[in-house]
């Protein structure tokens, strides 16, 4: 099931997958590599556990090897509401028929005449949907500590080779309830995901 939820502020529309398997599995993708990064931070992960939303936990509820527990909340953008819902094609199509497609970008013509599946400026627009996912999330209080991860790992046309373009283009906001906030992005060819702090 899809909700569609409108922010009014930035004109944006966001499709939010609720807790289905596609999201879970997408989700537990990228936590079990950042549990990985944060041992390289000194913050070691005994166990970890899907959250309740239903009891207000974040996406993924861990307990520290000093035993205390804290969240990872994993908010994924894409570059615009269109893409998102053909990535959920996609996904879907591939988990059902092994069917495969490809995302093009062009600089060359106008907006207007850019057919369906054509991204321009893939990276500005990707930045400006993290930076709106970002501050749509700073709005959520929960009852532990938590990190933050901007997944942008799912648009094909970015990768961490772009992350210095996309780091300049975030802006922590002020009063930002996470101590810290990352950005997921893979390698080019590999698909290894590499966390970027967002100051």
């Amino acid at each position: 099931m899809v909700r569609e939820l409108i922010g009014a502020e930035c004109g944006v529309t966001i499709f939010v997958v609720l807790h289905d398997s596609i999201k879970q599995s997408s989700e537990e993708t990228v936590a079990r590599p950042f549990i990985e990064h944060l041992k390289t931070l000194g913050a070691e992960t005994r166990s970890w556990r899907r959250g309740e939303p239903t009891r207000g936990e974040p996406d993924i509820v861990c307990a520290g090897i000093d035993g205390k527990t804290f969240g990872i909340e994993i908010a994924a953008a894409f570059y615009n509401s269109d893409d998102a819902r053909q990535l959920r094609m996609v996904v879907t199509a591939l988990a059902r028929e092994g069917k495969r497609q490809t995302v093009m970008s062009t600089s060359d013509i106008g907006d207007e005449d850019l057919p369906a599946g054509v991204i321009r400026n893939p990276d500005a627009k990707l930045a400006a949907n993290l930076q709106a996912t970002m501050v749509d999330h700073c709005l959520k209080r929960y009852g532990m500590p938590c990190y933050l991860v901007l997944d942008g790992s799912w648009a094909p046309l970015t990768s961490a080779e772009d992350a210095p373009a996309m780091l300049a283009r975030l802006t922590k906001p002020t009063g930002c309830p996470y101590g810290h906030v990352f950005l997921a992005l893979t390698r080019n060819w590999s698909g290894t995901r590499v966390f970027f702090e967002v100051s």
